[in-house]
Parts: C-alpha cells; sequence; structure tokens
C-alpha cells in the first residue's frame, strides 16, 4: 500500500504507517456523537458559588500558591494569525462594492480611531500615501486603507500572530479615569506601552492568578511554528516591564504541536488525496492534538485558557478572582478524593464510609451509575477506586447569551455510568435530537479551566488514556470539484478530557470577553474605559 517514498515521507513527519492505519479506520468506520441525556443546568450540574464561597474558595488558592509557587503553570493554545479577524473585511475587499456595505464594515471603518493600532496604521498612511486615514476615507478609499492593513506594503496585519495583534490602548492620558478600579498590583504603574497584545494581557493575569512576591509565574504559550522566533523575542523583551513592577519571574515556554499529531486528508472514497508531489497530505487535527504538549507540561495544577479571551486591566480583577475560585475548588475536591482513595485501601473500609464516598462520586464528581448497590462489594470498590483515581478539571460556565462555544451535558459512557462533559456543535451536527437539545441550554463553555493532572502520590497522570477514541470529528470540504475528508482528534476539552472528573461552576459572564472578529475590540469591556 505505501511505496518507499511514502514510508520516508511519513518517517519525516513522525507518523507511522500503524498510525495512518488507524485513522484510515475512523473514515471506514465513521464516528458516534456522544450519547447525550439532558442538558446540565444550575443545581443540575452546574454548581452555583454564593458570595461567602467564592471568598473561601480564592483564600484557599491564596494560601496553596504561596506556599507552592512553582507546581502550578497557565497553559494557552496561541497559535494562528490576526488573518480570522478579518474575514468580514476581506469580504468587502474582494467585492466589487467601493464603499462599505453592511454595519460590520461601515462600524469598523467609522470607529477606526478607535482601535489599538490605529496610530501604527495612520504613520503608514501617511508615509505611503502623504494622507492620514481621515482624508483617506473623505475620498471614500476604503480599500485602499485596508491595503495598507492587510498585506505587505503596509502593515502586513495578515500574517502577524493572532498573539502579537494590538488589542487595547493604554494611554496614561485614560488612566487616571480608571485607576481606582485596578486591583493594587496593576495599579503600581501607569503603562508598560501605549498598547497591549494578547500576549501581554495573558503574562498580566497569570501573574495576578498564581504570582507571589519574588516567585515564579510557569506560562506555556502554543505556537505555530513559523510564528515560534517572532513570538519568543517579544516575549523576552516584555516580561522584563511586568517581572520588574510585579515582583515576579516569568518562566515562559513555548510549545509547537509535534508533526506526528497532523492527520491525513483522504478523498470521498478514502485513498490518499496526494499533492503535486504525489505525496500524502497531511492537516492540522484541531485543538484536541494539543493533548500531546499538555501531557508534557511538569504541573499539578494547569489553568487552560484560550489567547483571545484577553482582557485590559479593568477586568483582570474580576478574571483573576473567579480563576482563583476554580482553582480553590479544585483543591478542596482533590483534597477528598485523595481522602477518600486512601480509605479505599483500608481493609475493612466502614459501610458508613462507604456510602459517603459513593454519595460523593455520585453528587460531587457527577458520575452517575444507576445500578451501584447492586454491585459485589468487591466490584464496587474498584469501581469507586477508578473513578476517583483520574485527572481533576473544574470548568467555569457563563450564561448563554449572544456568545456560542462547547455547552454542558449529562452525556451516557460506555461502561453505563453518566457524567458530565463539553459538547461543541461539530460533535452532534448529524443528530437532530441532540442539536434541540443544544439549542435550548442555558450556559456554555468559556474554555475557563483549571485540572489536576497528578495522583495522590503526585505521580502525573498519562493523560492519553483517558480520551474518548469514539470522539473524533470528520470534516468534509469541497476542493474544486472534488470532496475532501479530515479528521480531527477528540476536542481538547472535549472527547481529550472525556473521562476525567468534572466539575462545572457557573462565573460571571463578565470573565469571556473574545476577540473572534475585529469589531469585537469596540466592545466596551475592550475599550478600556
Amino acid at each position: 500500500m505505501y511505496s518507499e517514498d511514502d514510508l520516508i515521507w511519513l518517517a519525516e513527519n513522525g507518523i507511522t504507517p500503524e498510525s495512518l492505519e488507524k485513522q484510515l479506520q475512523i473514515f471506514t468506520k465513521g464516528v458516534e456523537p456522544p450519547a447525550i441525556k439532558r442538558i446540565a443546568t444550575c443545581n443540575d450540574g452546574i454548581r452555583v458559588v454564593n458570595d461567602a464561597e467564592v471568598e473561601m474558595y480564592q483564600t484557599a488558592w491564596n494560601d496553596y500558591i504561596e506556599n507552592n509557587p512553582d507546581k502550578t503553570t497557565h497553559f494557552i493554545p496561541a497559535s494562528g494569525t490576526a488573518n480570522r479577524l478579518f474575514r468580514a473585511l476581506y469580504r468587502f475587499y474582494y467585492s466589487e462594492h467601493t464603499e462599505p456595505q453592511t454595519n460590520i464594515e461601515k462600524n469598523f471603518f467609522k470607529h477606526l480611531q478607535s482601535f489599538a493600532f490605529f496610530n501604527e496604521l495612520n504613520v503608514i498612511c501617511i508615509q505611503k500615501e502623504k494622507k492620514d486615514i481621515h482624508e483617506l476615507i473623505e475620498q471614500k478609499q476604503y480599500k485602499l486603507i485596508l491595503e495598507y492593513m492587510f498585506f505587505e506594503k503596509g502593515a502586513n496585519y495578515s500574517q502577524l500572530p493572532n498573539a502579537l495583534f494590538k488589542f487595547h490602548t493604554d494611554k496614561s492620558m485614560r488612566y487616571a479615569a480608571f485607576q481606582k478600579y485596578l486591583p493594587k498590583k496593576i495599579a503600581k504603574y501607569a503603562s508598560f506601552e501605549h498598547t497591549r497584545t494578547p500576549i501581554q494581557e495573558n503574562l498580566l493575569e497569570c501573574a495576578m492568578v498564581s504570582g507571589v512576591k519574588k516567585g515564579n509565574v510557569r506560562v506555556c504559550f502554543t505556537v505555530n511554528k513559523e510564528h515560534l522566533n517572532q513570538i519568543a523575542e517579544y516575549i523576552e523583551e516584555y516580561k522584563k516591564p511586568i517581572e520588574k513592577k510585579l515582583s515576579v519571574s516569568l518562566d515562559v515556554h513555548l510549545s509547537v504541536q509535534h508533526p506526528s499529531t497532523q492527520t491525513v486528508i483522504v478523498k470521498d472514497d478514502n485513498s490518499f488525496f496526494r499533492d503535486k508531489d504525489n505525496k500524502i497530505t497531511f492537516t492540522y487535527a484541531g485543538h484536541g492534538a494539543l493533548l500531546e504538549n499538555l501531557n508534557a507540561i511538569d504541573a499539578e495544577i494547569v489553568f487552560i485558557k484560550n489567547i483571545d479571551n484577553a482582557v485590559p486591566d479593568t477586568l483582570k480583577k474580576t478574571t483573576s478572582s473567579y480563576k482563583k475560585m476554580l482553582a480553590g475548588i479544585l483543591l478542596s475536591t482533590r483534597n477528598k478524593i485523595r481522602y477518600y482513595v486512601d480509605l479505599l485501601d483500608m481493609p475493612n473500609l466502614p459501610e458508613d464510609k462507604l456510602i459517603e464516598i459513593i454519595h460523593f462520586v455520585e453528587n460531587e464528581l457527577n458520575v452517575k451509575k444507576q445500578s451501584i448497590l447492586s454491585l459485589p462489594k468487591g466490584v464496587l470498590l474498584q469501581y469507586l477506586k477508578e473513578k476517583l483515581d483520574r485527572p481533576l478539571r473544574v470548568c467555569g460556565m457563563v450564561k448563554k447569551e449572544e456568545e456560542q462555544g462547547g455547552e454542558p451535558f449529562w452525556v451516557e459512557q460506555k461502561d453505563g455510568t453518566t457524567s458530565l462533559q463539553i459538547v461543541d456543535f461539530y460533535q452532534i451536527s448529524n443528530d437532530q435530537k441532540a442539536l434541540e437539545l443544544f439549542d435550548t441550554a442555558t450556559h456554555f463553555n468559556p474554555v475557563d479551566i483549571v485540572c489536576s493532572i497528578v495522583d495522590k502520590d503526585g505521580s502525573k497522570y498519562d493523560l492519553s488514556k483517558f480520551v474518548d477514541e469514539e470522539a473524533y470529528i470528520i470534516a468534509r470540504k469541497k476542493k474544486k470539484d472534488e470532496w475532501l475528508k479530515r479528521l480531527e482528534f477528540p476536542g481538547l476539552w472535549n472527547g481529550a478530557m472525556a473521562h476525567w472528573n468534572t466539575i462545572f461552576v457557573e462565573v460571571p459572564i463578565k470573565t469571556f470577553n473574545p476577540v473572534k472578529t475585529i469589531n469585537d475590540l469596540l466592545r466596551y469591556e475592550h475599550q478600556n474605559q
């Protein structure tokens, strides 16, 4: 089946024929959607925490990090370019229209001066055209402005890593107006620069969540290989002001998705799609491929979030506070798990303690099994130990308004248990009944997750052992006149964590401020006012 050239090409990409065969089998067999039972709602899968508990859990986290400053890492997927922010503007640029048509297009040009990148773009326009942006707009030169914004003749933002795109303005003239709202650590300085990128904002937030005086703040960004040096140089230059002002050391690691986690592209008949050089073609396999990067992290506790959920200083106190709350809940739950695992090792476990453990597994870890009380004693003890001795994650859930994301569900597993899962739309797109439930969900996942990835003895779990191997995604796309298929790994916070212990906790919507399109930066939350 494979030529000698094929085998050499596979080896160069770190892909074995066996792993490729597994992928082909998935294409042939197809995938099953998750067995959704019902949506998770407040007090039925989503925990609601009162103000006193919020403060208690925040204090628990602060105490822990003070005594264990080197056991935590922040894991932030940060691949991709700023290109995706401009999709609506590309449609206008390549259209036959000479003036903005849609509200998105009109708002962009109307409020151009409000964007953090405005000054840089304006200088380029003056240098190239001897006219500023306002003059070009008056002359209806909208597409010329976009040329200088997108392409190499100007700012070339389309090729800039999303992590380095200017999100926020931090001008000293605005500083006095919001100084009183800032956390003390941030209020000590006015500005490191006049603009902030997602990298900058996230490093600051990480320092607020897990930084202690003269301690290390460990952060891992996953980036594209072609952006590695550019981002590394930027961080090296920028992190020094943070370290000086906040009295911390930033230990930043950049991680690249390994070529071996690519997946094959096939035709509709599952034969290989080959390039012009007759090479088997591969593609990146979605964020689930980052499980390998997460598995390589040397830490006990890991915070996970997306790079584009980056907030200005006015919101950092809120976002960092609720991250601490989630971490405090994680610590409390982990302590109970370790206590109960030790109890299960006792030769004669008292009956009342057995009932207590069952109650904990079912009502705090949200793992339910209808026939649990009918299991033989030995089988029951083994079942409980297996359910306790797993990675643990606590996930923030925000009320569903305009934003969309993975949603919280009760899902039936192959072993007959029902547990909490984050399910994305694409996992159930062919399941009409599940889609109807999806539309009724009250909350969604903002990717605000804190994890414990070690057992009670401090040994790391092999995270690859807790993946739902049935949760791959098959995507179809037409290229010219031919339909092609590609495979995505189980999503990092979906199928890749399907067999983790999972707790959902409601957090305020103001903790979620993603930038998915360029005009998201015009929202009040991102205007630093």
